[in-house]
């Protein structure tokens, strides 16, 4: 194989070769006050009778809350509709009693799209919800955490890869490690699943000035597995700087802590898309600890704002980050970020959270003679004990406990969630039983409240059920060689085309058809979006 290019972008003409370490300083950054916030948004004002009236009585006339919401996106009013794409021969007949009933809900003809572009239409109006009380102003203090609060993403602008994505403080992660001079923020936040025992700290992609900072959170945190999910520029637009060593600059310095390259491979030579890196971290101050391994994998077929051409090569990433995030009960939450650490990777992590629940409990939703469709009868089957009741919350702090009930070929099992240490309140669902069955828009609901913009476009929302279906389509296939169905895409007179993330030789690369693709989902960005991330 020819050699890989691993070139710094800041270095693209340097051809020194030398091994000595590549240090670089993380200097005190001036911080960003509320004093520069809009008068009426940090002093109340004297009603006719000397009483104090609201700081802010409309949050649409706050012109921070006003231009956060419209870069982000919400929208209220969406009308869109997107469907799911399917593998070749695959239907919702296909898979009658292999899949959970609110996938097959989502896959119907005609009304599938409708249900998904209004299940996301909820979680943009509980964004919204969310985002007014963020904007209040004793929200954006610092030393005052509620649930919706982000006074240290304020505070501590000037760490932020944008200036509108900011880390709730009750969720976000903390440096424990502080030099002099120095703070315990960074731009990332812990995710917790209502469903699985898996935790992700889902983060930006690191700024040259908080690089530093990463690696000691990945140390602190006891991480082993980085999942980076852009490239370093797209559109001409720099979305992630490089943060990790590379072979012609195999050591990297970053205040305390070093972290060395010592490999990095294609584990599929038919995918360019995919690279694996190993490196080796180091705590400088603290020479009785081991070094550690740590794996980096690098997906650059996700476009900003956009989705893959299909989602095996999602589906691949995420295998390979839960065969390298070992030894178990040892390695900490998997890292997860893009550029903002928001739309992929709430996507991804969405995907994978429910993956390993439903690979946990396959036998519940792959009996062979079971119904699963629409309408399937739901018969009664114990609960898991392991796993308390899901609660949600209507209003207030009034909190009702309702059962998470799927479907399934041998009967409904009770897919109980997490009594989560987030406090945040919980979207408004109503009394919608099937909204409230939906494990996809549950999941991407309870991660909007642990981390603003999570799962950001209605394509990256239908994506999450493309991949779950994909999967369980993969399993099925797989199961039934005699059908002789292969999951690969619908065919296509168009195809957009990634430019791979590595050179690979003609030699090395299997012919492929070049008319495959999933079209039906268009992949745009608009001029918004663009001024939006940078």
């Amino acid at each position: 194989m020819s050699s890989i290019n691993t070139a710094n972008n800041n270095n693209n003409n340097n051809n020194n070769t030398s091994t000595k370490p590549m240090s670089i300083a993380s200097p005190a950054r001036p911080r960003l006050h509320l004093g520069s916030l809009p008068s009426m948004m940090t002093q109340p004002s004297g009603g006719p009778m000397g009483c104090q009236t609201p700081m802010i009585e409309n949050p649409n006339v706050n012109p921070l809350f006003e231009s956060v919401r419209q870069a982000m996106g919400l929208s209220t009013n969406i009308t869109e509709e997107i469907p799911v794409r399917l593998p070749m021969g695959f239907s919702a007949e296909t898979m009658h009693g292999f899949m959970p009933r609110w996938l097959t809900q989502a896959i119907l003809d005609g009304s599938g799209k409708a249900r998904l572009s209004e299940f996301f239409q909820k979680v943009e109006i509980n964004e919204n919800k969310r985002l007014a009380l963020v904007m209040l102003p004793q929200n954006l203090r610092t030393g005052r955490i509620t649930n919706v609060s982000i006074g240290a993403g304020i505070e501590q602008g000037l760490k932020n890869r944008y200036n509108n994505v900011w880390p709730y403080d009750h969720t976000r992660v903390k440096i424990s490690e502080v030099d002099q001079g120095h703070d315990d923020y960074i731009n990332a936040s812990f995710l917790t699943p209502l469903f699985s025992r898996k935790t992700y700290i889902a983060t930006q992609g690191p700024l040259p000035s908080t690089f530093q900072d990463f690696w000691k959170m990945t140390w602190e945190q006891s991480s082993r597995v980085v999942v980076m999910l852009t490239r370093e520029e797209e559109l001409g637009r720099i979305k992630c700087h490089e943060y990790w060593p590379t072979a012609r600059q195999p050591v990297m310095d970053v205040g305390v802590m070093r972290v060395t390259f010592v490999t990095e491979f294609l584990p599929d030579l038919r995918v360019g898309t995919i690279l694996v890196r190993e490196l080796r971290l180091r705590h400088m101050h603290r020479p009785e600890a081991e070094e550690r391994t740590i794996t980096q994998i690098q997906y650059s077929g996700w476009p900003d704002f956009g989705v893959p051409e299909t989602p095996l090569e999602v589906l691949s990433v995420i295998r390979l980050a839960n065969k390298y995030n070992t030894p178990e009960g040892v390695a900490g939450p998997m890292v997860v970020h893009c550029s903002a650490g928001c739309g992929r990777t709430g996507a991804f992590c969405v995907i994978d959270s429910i993956l390993t629940e439903l690979e946990e409990r396959s036998d519940a939703i792959m009996q062979p003679n079971g119904d699963s469709g629409v309408g399937a009868e739901t018969k009664p089957r114990p609960s898991l004990s392991s796993k308390p009741s899901l609660e949600f919350s209507r209003s207030g702090n009034d909190r009702v406990t309702n059962a998470m009930t799927m479907t399934s070929s041998s009967g409904g099992f009770n897919l109980s969630g997490i009594n989560s240490n987030n406090p945040a309140p919980t979207p408004a669902v109503g009394s919608n039983e099937d909204l409230m069955a939906d494990i996809v828009y549950t999941s991407v609901s309870t991660f909007r409240e642990q981390r603003l913009s999570m799962v950001q476009t209605l394509r990256q929302y239908v994506f999450c059920y493309e991949a779950i279906f994909w999967h369980l389509a993969q399993d099925f296939a797989m199961k039934r060689p005699g059908l002789g169905l292969t999951v690969v895409p619908q065919p296509s007179s168009t195809m957009a085309v990634h430019t791979p993330l590595l050179t690979i030789p003609p030699s090395s690369m299997m012919t492929s058809n070049p008319t495959l693709s999933m079209g039906n989902a268009p992949i745009t960005t608009t001029s918004e979006e663009i001024s939006f991330f940078g």
